[in-house]
């Protein structure tokens, strides 16, 4: 977008969290390049409905038109409803845009049946939104082999499926992804691509169920092998049931931080993300945030960014919610000394003086954080040992390893601060 064009202006519309009715709940307007304006409706005002889609960059303010600081004048819950590098790579190749080209033309570019969370976006000013149309699930092995042709920009295996894939590039993440539906549940679809040094796939979905057994809210998952062996995992989203939407914002959101952005990686922290979580309602998880931090530290998963972390609404309890952990996946190919967030104030290291020293963010006390901390660590090295020893045998080593060492130094064996930070 330059100056002389037309300004854009886009509506924006919610599925109630309430009774799953589309409402039009505001408008936004890029007047030029970096000037982004949103407005709350005032039909929806009107009618006493007050939800803010993003309560901490967009408050309920009825007349009130709300700036855009980042992202050139897209609102952080709109970049949100974007896809990320897989999808904008898609869109730029559909419509043959520029490595430039304004975040908003992901957003208009992007069809609203398969946005992440509970928004679409239109140009009239009553709903109009499409239903999710995804492979049902005994498509699965078409949908993979089609994926890993597009990952090598191979020609379409399978027309129709590719046309589908095409049509709908909303999902976030930089590896090849697609959705696949059983009945209510969808699931995203990410199978290995010939890059990985590891079966990636194996690799996340063995995180995720160490996570489950050790007590934290994960997105589920099944891992699974189809067509020429493929390795693929399948993780259940959180975002959707049938057809109804949960209202979802990214941590990025919460921080009020760009990703990517390596120029604001000073504000990526988890104390602040605890702060965010309890301004808006979803103090009490933050405990499970906190051993989250715990757990990405201990299987040296350094692709942490706030991005992969999330709130949803809860329409049963009203409020916001820490949302199941998703995007887990140990570094294979290095043990990490550091996390992409902060785990204490201008620290990124792990170590135990470093996950200790901000515990009071997660509202610990001193005597809490301590006790909680090796209570966790005694459960994930039990655990942690015993799953991994039903995975092939160089998984196993690697998690056995990787566990051993983390525990370790969270116990407080080496304080590595002393090291060189590469996040600094």
């Amino acid at each position: 977008m330059s100056t002389s064009e037309r300004p854009v202006r886009l509506y924006v519309y919610l599925q109630r969290p309430d009774n799953g009715q589309w409402v039009t709940v505001g408008r936004y307007s890029l007047q030029r390049e970096t000037e982004g304006r949103f407005l709350y409706a005032p039909s929806y005002a009107d009618a006493g409905l007050g939800w803010a889609i993003d309560p901490v960059n967009l408050p309920f303010k009825p007349g009130i038109a709300i700036g855009a600081p980042r992202y050139r004048g897209l609102h952080d819950v709109l970049r949100d409803a974007c896809p990320d590098s897989w999808g904008q790579a898609i869109i730029r190749k559909q419509k043959g845009l520029s490595d430039s080209a304004h975040p908003y033309q992901f957003l208009v570019n992007a069809r609203n049946a398969d946005r992440w969370g509970a928004l679409a976006i239109g140009t009239s000013p009553r709903p109009s939104v499409d239903h999710l149309s995804s492979p049902r699930l005994e498509n699965l092995a078409d949908l993979v082999v089609e994926l890993s042709a597009m990952a090598v920009q191979r020609p379409p295996v399978n027309k129709n499926i590719r046309k589908m894939l095409v049509a709908a590039p909303s999902l976030g993440g930089a590896r090849p992804k697609g959705v696949v539906q059983d009945g209510d549940d969808y699931w995203l679809v990410k199978p290995r691509v010939p890059s990985d040094t590891a079966d990636v796939p194996l690799l996340e979905h063995m995180a995720a169920r160490l996570g489950r057994a050790v007590g934290l809210d994960f997105a589920d998952t099944v891992y699974q092998t189809v067509g020429d062996a493929i390795s693929v995992v399948r993780v259940k989203r959180f975002d959707r049931r049938g057809d109804r939407r949960l209202m979802a914002i990214s941590g990025a959101t919460m921080l009020s931080t760009e990703f990517p952005g390596g120029q604001v990686r000073a504000e990526w922290s988890y104390p602040r993300l605890a702060e965010e979580l309890q301004r808006i309602g979803a103090g009490p998880d933050r405990q499970e945030l906190f051993l989250r931090m715990v757990y990405n530290a201990v299987l040296g998963n350094d692709d942490d960014h706030p991005r992969n972390h999330a709130a949803i609404y809860d329409s049963a309890l009203k409020r916001w919610r820490l949302s199941p952990a998703f995007d887990v996946v140990p570094n294979w190919d290095d043990s990490p000394a550091a996390l992409a967030m902060q785990t204490s104030l201008g620290r990124y290291d792990i170590s135990r003086q470093s996950i200790l020293a901000d515990a009071g963010h997660f509202g610990l006390s001193s005597t809490q954080a301590p006790a909680l901390l090796d209570d966790f660590l005694d459960r994930l090295d039990r655990s942690g040992k015993q799953l991994a020893s039903q995975a092939p045998a160089a998984i196993q080593a690697f998690f056995h390893a990787r566990i051993s060492h983390g525990v370790q130094l969270l116990r407080g064996g080496q304080d590595p601060a002393v090291r060189s930070n590469k996040f600094e």
